[in-house]
């Protein structure tokens, strides 16, 4: 099966009522939301990011400040993770966005235990259609009598003997289905031996074999007539595997959303602690200038200051590195690699980088996008079209029972089976034709579940309606979010250039003073944290933008599109 626009109907046609429902639902939402062919102009948006004075000034300088400060284009960052708990130096596997989406998709393990719920659907759904098929039916008796009784006796003469003694075989055999509208039809034979053991008494033929041919059929006439009854379950069984492969849609969309923010999770981590090696690297540096003039004019407070500083950052490599591990592990956790399990002491490295290119989009059309994709959408749906359903069967229950049952018996007596069976001519017919009534006083019971059903479609239509504007809302704040994190990077770079320019007019003032003073030295430290925090900023908005890309396809319903990834409903009973 593969993922897109499908009917959530796909069963059979939806009644009108239901589609009208669901026209109305989307409708009521879509009120307020310009359509851009009724506003004669298109409406749609693009991404921008506003202009700043601070690049503006320093672009004569742009290449010099890009280089300056933690993963500039000076230097290249080490990020050593340290031995791992194997007591080994840390490996490192390099690994890209596409291959995490391709793994996790293919190997998750949550993703494989939904793969399974459509085939256990599908399995129930046949149980369900097999109360139509074919039942053969056989029964075998044997018996044997042998025991005393009483004689009358009429003017001094017996009439019959002092015991009873005979064998008794029958056997019988046949077929029988159920039909769509409610009726059961039986097709059988049974033969029967009769052997008189009684000496007193004759019989002729003895032993005799009757044999017979039976057709019947038991037709409800009110309660349970109909193909709409008695195909309901068949038909909830359809709904729930349909519902099965939605679900398993919606997981796919989650845990690649999952995998994804896990993957620049895991990028933002290494990020960090590259920021956080230079902090250490250009703190040290300080500390040794602040450690040479402790017999000119820095005091052992303010050494023992920058000692504390150096030895903060030191601390908060370890924390990094920590964070690193962690997210390495959790990203490994979610492809499920049989290469790389979470067993692995092997730390995952992301080679590919977050991209910031606008994006254009329409709200309406997305909004609609969203509806025609999502699976939440399509699975409250089925459950109004299950609502339905459930009501129909209720209203059919409130009726009386009245069922009839027809059945004729062609019967053939010989002393073999074969004769028996070839003196079926026609002339010995049994006919039995009989009506069953049945009502309960009041029919409580039958109303009330009326009433309960009904009452349930009419949640269910409510639970459609508060979907459609969950995925309204989610679509909304996805647009809200990937406006703002890409108004956010172009900020978070402008504070980073700024910052940069200050530590870059630090340096030239540090070279071309005589003497360095121990405040000079501590803005140093500051304008060194200040610009980590700055590229941390700018980092962080680059990967959220990524992230509210990929919550903006999942919200639309396409991410999986996006990502070309087709669903497959494959027997996974291997």
């Amino acid at each position: 099966m593969q993922s897109g626009c499908r009917n959530p109907f796909s069963s059979g046609q939806p009644d009108s009522a239901l589609q009208k429902t669901v026209a109305q639902a989307v409708a009521r939402e879509l009120a307020t939301v310009p359509d851009p062919q009724e506003a004669g102009q298109p409406m749609r948006i693009q991404t921008t990011q506003p202009e700043s004075d601070v690049v503006s000034a320093l672009a004569g300088r742009r290449e010099e400040l890009d280089a300056i400060g933690p993963l500039g284009t000076a230097s290249q960052p080490v990020m050593e993770l340290g031995e791992d708990l194997t007591g080994r130096p840390q490996q490192r596997v390099e690994i890209g966005l596409d291959s995490v989406i391709t793994a996790t998709v293919r190997q998750n393990l949550g993703i494989q235990a939904s793969r399974l719920q459509p085939g256990i659907s599908e399995q129930e759904l046949i149980a369900a259609e097999a109360v139509f098929d074919w039942l053969l039916f056989g029964s075998l008796n044997l018996t044997k009598t042998d025991e005393p009784q009483f004689v009358p006796v009429i003017g001094g003469f017996p009439l019959g003997t002092a015991f009873a003694a005979s064998d008794n075989t029958r056997f019988e055999t046949g077929v029988r289905k159920r039909l769509d509208f409610g009726a059961e039809v039986t097709l059988a034979t049974s033969l029967l031996r009769f052997q008189n053991n009684d000496p007193g008494i004759a019989f002729n033929p003895n032993p005799a074999y009757t044999a017979r041919v039976i057709l019947g059929i038991t037709q409800p006439l009110l309660r349970g007539f109909g193909t709409e009854v008695n195909r309901a379950t068949i038909r909830l069984a359809r709904n729930q595997r349909e519902r099965s492969v939605e679900q398993l849609e919606s997981d796919l969309h989650d845990t690649v959303l999952i995998a994804e923010n896990a993957y620049w999770d895991l990028l933002f981590a290494w990020r960090n602690l590259a920021i956080t090696e230079w902090l250490v690297d250009v703190g040290v540096r300080v500390r040794t200038t602040l450690e040479g003039r402790r017999e000119l004019d820095v005091t052992p407070a303010e050494y023992a200051d920058a000692v504390a500083r150096v030895e903060q950052r030191r601390a908060e490599v370890i924390r990094a590195q920590r964070v690193v591990r962690a997210a390495s592990d959790r990203l490994k956790q979610l492809i499920n690699d049989p290469e790389m399990l979470v067993g692995s002491e092997a730390a995952l490295f992301p080679i590919d980088q977050p991209a910031e290119a606008p994006i254009t989009f329409s709200l309406r059309e997305s909004i609609l996008t969203a509806i025609d994709n999502r699976p939440e959408i399509r699975q409250a749906a089925l459950t109004i079209d299950d609502a339905d359903i459930r009501v129909a069967v209720e209203s059919n229950n409130r009726l009386p029972l009245l069922n009839l049952a027809a059945q004729s018996e062609f019967v053939g007596l010989d002393d073999t089976a074969s004769n028996a069976y070839g003196d079926i001519d026609g002339d010995f017919i049994d006919y039995i034709i009989g009506l069953t009534f049945e009502v309960p006083l009041g029919n409580r019971a039958a109303e009330a579940g009326y009433e309960a059903a009904r009452l349930r479609r009419s949640s269910s239509v409510l639970t459609y309606r508060q979907v459609v504007q969950d995925v309204i809302l989610d679509v909304k704040a996805a647009l809200r979010d990937v406006l703002a994190t890409y108004e956010l990077v172009a900020v978070t770079r402008s504070f980073r250039i700024a910052q940069a320019e200050n530590l870059r007019a630090l340096l030239v003032e540090e070279e071309t003073l005589a003497g360095l003073t121990p405040e000079f030295l501590n803005l140093k430290f500051t304008r060194q944290e200040t610009l980590a925090t700055a590229r941390r900023d700018e980092i962080a908005a680059l990967v959220n933008f990524d992230k509210s890309l990929a919550e903006l396809y999942r919200a639309m319903g396409i991410a999986l599109k996006m990502k070309r990834i087709d669903v497959e409903v494959v027997d996974e009973t291997e």
